[in-house]
């Protein structure tokens, strides 16, 4: 056993994944291990600028369009609302700051210790890339050297004493730290409670949350409204989610750390979902033949019900047996935009 608990390094993409700073249940659980002293954690100046470069891409493709003269011009129009004159490189810029502070924030609650990519040499991971070695075997360029240059530091840090664990959900790290003797790889914060020995097998938990099908659905449907739902036709709105129906599967629950602590628990839902669409009339549009482009004369609106997986990461409140009590907090284990089926096929309404 190490003399020291080992230091934890959470890639950009699991930080991303954990929901936008502060973090959702599973960073909650990782602040439970430090302050416990099981671990302690690292991470990276270039981490928190690729975690919160991701938000803030996320939140401007949404705000992009206040930017817009013409668009400011229609709120203030139609909704008496005068929004600022503001330029897409200032609110950018207003963006990136905003998610650099609370991701900082977020890893000092974490007590992280902060490497700096600049204490790594460039030749080294230069060598790498024109030798095709470590994150640039199989083809791998540039897209590679934050990882390399992140990688290279903890490295520095790393030591029979003090070995480190790599949290992230990208393969590349694999063959890197598969020749390093004391970093050690794990695909997820699953796989890291399960590799510190947290894992919980409590099937009353499982049949707990089977009767707790109402603030599920509840939760869920909060949490969906917030989250990007994508329709499967051009140009596409969804319009209103309501979800109807949960079930749980694949659930796994992790003891509290100390006594009266909330349970964590991991599962997947399958969420029985009701959209409101809109769309453009592409099927009676109009083909310009000069622009070689459809133009849609008309709107079709709708519903549809539609059945969306999501893995979600739960805390459940104990009561003074340890037994659960309540669900505390629900939230989406990724913020990726999920496609779904509009207009399903109906065998039946060609017969």
């Amino acid at each position: 056993m190490p003399k020291n608990p080992p230091k934890v390094f959470l890639d950009a993409n699991v930080l991303i994944s954990a929901g936008k700073p502060p973090g959702g249940p599973e960073i909650s659980r990782v602040r439970d291990l430090v302050e416990a002293d099981l671990i302690s954690v690292l991470t990276t100046d270039l981490t928190v600028v690729e975690v919160a470069k991701h938000h803030a891409k996320n939140d401007l493709d949404i705000l992009g369009d206040i930017t817009a003269p013409h668009f400011r011009k229609l709120v203030e129009q139609h909704t008496g609302v005068k929004l600022l004159d503001l330029k897409k490189a200032t609110l950018k810029g207003q963006l990136n700051e905003h998610y650099v502070s609370s991701t900082r924030s977020m890893m000092k609650g974490l007590k992280a210790e902060e490497l700096q990519v600049d204490s790594v040499k460039p030749s080294t991971v230069l060598d790498a890339y024109a030798t095709g070695t470590g994150f640039f075997e199989d083809g791998a360029k540039k897209d590679q050297f934050p990882d390399a240059f992140a990688f290279e530091s903890l490295k520095l840090t790393a030591s029979a004493d003090q070995p480190v664990i790599v949290v992230s959900a990208d393969n590349d790290f694999k063959k890197p730290t598969a020749t390093e003797e004391h970093i050690s790889l794990v695909g997820s914060f699953l796989e890291l409670f399960e590799h510190l020995g947290l894992q919980h097998e409590a099937p009353e938990v499982e049949e707990w949350l089977e009767a707790q099908a109402d603030d599920l659905i509840a939760l869920t449907d909060a949490e969906l409204s917030d989250w990007g739902l994508q329709g499967d036709v051009e140009d596409s709105e969804i319009d209103e989610t309501t979800v109807t129906a949960v079930k749980l599967e694949r659930v796994t629950a992790f003891k509290p750390i100390e006594a009266g602590d909330p349970i964590l628990v991991f599962a997947t839902i399958t969420a029985t979902t009701t959209v409101s669409y809109s769309h453009p009339d592409w099927d009676n549009a109009s083909y310009d033949s000069e622009d070689k482009v459809l133009i849609p004369w008309d709107t079709v609106s709708g519903e549809s019900e539609i059945e969306i997986e999501i893995d979600v990461s739960l805390t459940i409140a104990v009561d003074e047996d340890g037994d659960p009590a309540e669900i505390e907090e629900l939230s989406f284990r990724n913020d990726r935009f999920v496609y779904v089926e509009l207009h399903p096929y109906d065998p039946y309404e060609y017969m």
